[in-house]
């Protein structure tokens, strides 16, 4: 398909110019991931605008987000202009005039979010369009590991599973403007704090069996202090430390009542990042009241006819 017909099928109407004599060689990937419509692209060098005229046609209202992987490009919207380098991010309205210039090569992703869905943060959102932003670290960070994750296994999650991340990597975004204009309301504050502590769950339990799952070590992958990273587990009324050592106990006690799971509970423990198989036992009993010799025979009596 010629590169304007799918920019504007994929996106919305645009003037779409080269900026230079050598090929004009663009890639894109669209998905719908949840709330989120998701586009990868790789382009050449161009400007694209968004006239007054297009703008006016909008049926839909919607604020599109550019996360910039590799290379360089330029938004502007209300006489306002930022240069994204890697890592940074901005974004623009849709339903107004704007300018995009895109270096040759320049690789980034792009989200469009219905204005509807960002309605508690739009006085926020209007003073900040055409600014940068980093997200190397804070929300923006937890942000961007998410939408990462997402890209990569949208399509195998479960519908509400990925309606639900999407939503958080959205708040996520939206929360990274706090600090800089009109506060977030509290409740709003709390959905976005319940969408990162969400996000980190989903991590501890993918990584269970690592040594680096460690309370300086979400805080370290996450880039947050410790103090904000207790401060979101305190949602669950534990300290992180407890939640870890919770979720590992009832993995090792999953594997102990697999009759199919023959591994030494010695062994178990190893991988679960205790230090020795007598701390493990002290610690599944205190959580279970039996050991983990006699929770795995009682399991394994349950199975005899």
């Amino acid at each position: 398909m010629h590169w304007p017909d799918s920019v504007n099928q994929h996106f919305v109407p645009l003037e779409i110019k080269a900026r230079d004599a050598g090929p004009f060689c663009n890639l894109a990937a669209n998905e719908t991931l949840g709330c989120l419509q998701v586009s990868e692209l790789v382009t050449a060098a161009q400007s694209v605008r968004r006239t007054r005229m297009l703008a006016n046609q909008s049926e839909v209202a919607q604020y599109k987000l550019s996360i910039q992987v590799s290379g360089r490009s330029q938004i502007a919207q209300d006489g306002r202009s930022a240069v994204l380098h890697p890592g940074d991010w901005g974004f623009y309205d849709t339903s107004r005039p704007y300018e995009v210039q895109v270096d040759s090569g320049a690789h980034f992703l792009v989200l469009r979010i219905p204005s509807s869905a960002l309605a508690v943060w739009e006085t926020t959102l209007q003073a900040r369009v055409a600014t940068c932003f980093g997200s190397t670290s804070g929300s923006a960070r937890v942000a961007v590991d998410a939408l990462r994750s997402l890209v990569l296994q949208g399509q195998a999650l479960p519908t509400a599973q990925a309606e639900q991340i999407s939503t958080t990597v959205m708040q996520l975004f939206a929360l990274s403007l706090g600090g800089v204009a009109n506060p977030v309301p509290d409740a709003s504050l709390d959905a976005v704090r319940e969408g990162q502590l969400r996000v980190i769950l989903r991590h501890v339990h993918e990584h269970l069996s690592d040594d680096g799952l460690t309370v300086a070590g979400l805080a370290a992958q996450f880039r947050m202090s410790r103090r904000y990273l207790y401060k979101l587990f305190s949602l669950r009324g534990l300290s992180p430390a407890d939640y870890i050592l919770g979720a590992r106990l009832e993995r090792c006690r999953d594997l102990l009542s697999d009759p199919a799971s023959t591994r030494q509970i010695s062994e178990l423990a190893h991988m679960h990042g205790f230090v020795d198989a007598s701390a493990f036992s002290h610690a599944f009993r205190r959580r279970f009241g039996l050991s983990p010799s006699e929770w795995r025979a009682s399991e394994l009596r349950k199975t005899v006819p």
